[in-house]
């Protein structure tokens, strides 16, 4: 792959409870798998490319395949450099060689 696995990512799970409705709804996250990773902000041309209108800092993340991260999807997030990412896409690279994590900064000013 040829990339610096140089970024430490945790992955984030929801806490799910019943509020007082009945219903399931999350209150809060729960840190579960670390990986080392590859960032990459998403450029301004990408964002444009794909009729992106909203200011948000997108990126993506590259690690290596491993059981624990092959699970995850949009209802996870990721925790990097004190921030929570949404995740919006995950791509296996090659037969479990990687994988590739695309996300949106979720607490952006």
């Amino acid at each position: 792959m040829g990339l610096r696995f140089d970024r430490k990512i945790t992955v984030l799970t929801a806490v799910i409870a019943e509020n007082e409705a009945g219903e399931q709804v999350a209150t809060g996250w729960q840190a579960g798998a670390k990986a080392w990773a590859s960032y990459t902000p998403v450029s301004d041309g990408e964002r444009l490319r794909a009729a992106a209108i909203e200011q948000k800092a997108e990126a993506r993340f590259v690690t290596r395949w491993s059981k624990a991260l092959a699970g995850i999807d949009g209802q996870n997030r990721l925790r990097f450099e004190g921030a929570d990412w949404q995740i919006t896409g995950v791509k296996e690279i090659g037969r479990r060689r990687g994988l590739e994590i695309s996300a949106w900064k979720a607490n952006c000013p």
